[in-house]
């Protein structure tokens, strides 16, 4: 291929609808106009003999072609802006937004801090939460479609960077009139409660039904629910009780004026962490170095000091259903 024939702007307006996956979004990104950024896509399909991007009703969705090219262009785009212009790094001035996958229990725990840091010390910082959804967040993180991934995904392909937040206590939720509001709160009395199953996947069971199995017990799952945001507000004034993690359930109880109780059922080891995820390609990059360390210094991480961009690596299996 012969790059004196090619217009290398045309390479920064590809990066930025592989980013975007909208053309509008990402003219604005290059500060072009809408029609002057489509015919700059235009002379790319032309010379590249590819369409690159085909329109969807849910955006612009690229090629395998396009899917080929995008890490490459990104990386040497990257490599150059870093090699020609590298300013100091503020947060305090910066303008960018950050896309973070997880799921409504994280996005309680995390953003009411987040969004305070913030407003205090880069203000021009916006923060844009996507759900998971079908596609792996790995699909999404080699994409560029999100810039973090935080939940728990299992082991982690090497060309990521992770970071290991513990969260390993559970904690069980009740209205103040419920019977297990008072007394001993063992399996026997657990297990013969009506219960509420978060389960954002949609499962019927979760470790809770496993370790009342192992000794003999059953439990009647009255209500499943897929999203922890909903919970209080049920379990209020009802006589359901629901096993979730400690954290929310210290944020929930005090506002919903709910009965906490530590869960009887031991948290297995698979469900006792949290992960945060980037790719490894953005570790050079000051501004994510500097989001990621906001971001698990919010969440209290155990495992990966601020300043620490690659972090402790450890396998953890996907939070689910309790």
């Amino acid at each position: 291929m012969n790059l004196r024939r090619l217009d290398l702007n045309l390479l920064v307006i590809f990066d930025a609808l592989m980013a975007e996956r909208h053309v509008t979004r990402a003219a604005q990104r290059v500060s072009l106009s809408q029609p002057a950024f489509s015919n700059a896509l235009a002379r790319l399909r032309h010379y590249l003999k590819d369409d690159l991007f085909i329109r969807r009703p849910a955006g612009m969705v690229p090629t395998p072609r396009a899917l080929e090219l995008a890490p490459h262009i990104h990386a040497a785009l990257l490599a150059l802006e870093h090699a020609l212009d590298q300013p100091a790094f503020d947060p305090a001035t910066m303008t960018r937004v950050f896309t973070l996958e997880t799921n409504d229990y994280l996005v309680s725990m995390v953003m009411p801090q987040l969004m305070q840091r913030l407003a205090a010390i880069a203000p021009g910082v916006n923060v844009r939460v996507v759900p998971p959804n079908a596609r792996a967040a790995f699909e999404r993180l080699d994409a560029r479609e999100v810039d973090f991934a935080l939940g728990g995904f299992g082991a982690i392909p090497e060309r990521y960077a992770v970071a290991v937040i513990q969260d390993n206590e559970f904690s069980c939720l009740m209205d103040r009139k419920h019977p297990l509001a008072r007394g001993k709160l063992d399996l026997v009395r657990y297990a013969a409660a009506k219960h509420l199953l978060i389960t954002p996947r949609g499962d019927p069971t979760g470790f809770v039904d496993l370790s009342l199995a192992e000794h003999g017990l059953m439990r009647r799952v009255a209500l499943t629910v897929n999203h922890f945001s909903v919970v209080p507000a049920i379990i209020a004034n009802s006589d359901l009780i629901v096993t979730l993690p400690k954290r929310m359930a210290d944020q929930y109880a005090p506002l919903y004026q709910l009965a906490q109780r530590a869960s009887p059922v031991p948290t297995p080891v698979a469900y006792s962490h949290i992960q945060l995820l980037w790719h490894r390609r953005s570790s050079g990059q000051a501004a994510m170095t500097w989001f990621a360390d906001l971001l698990l210094e919010v969440l209290g991480a155990t495992h990966a000091p601020p300043g620490s961009v690659d972090a402790v690596r450890q396998p953890a299996t996907r939070r689910a259903s309790t």
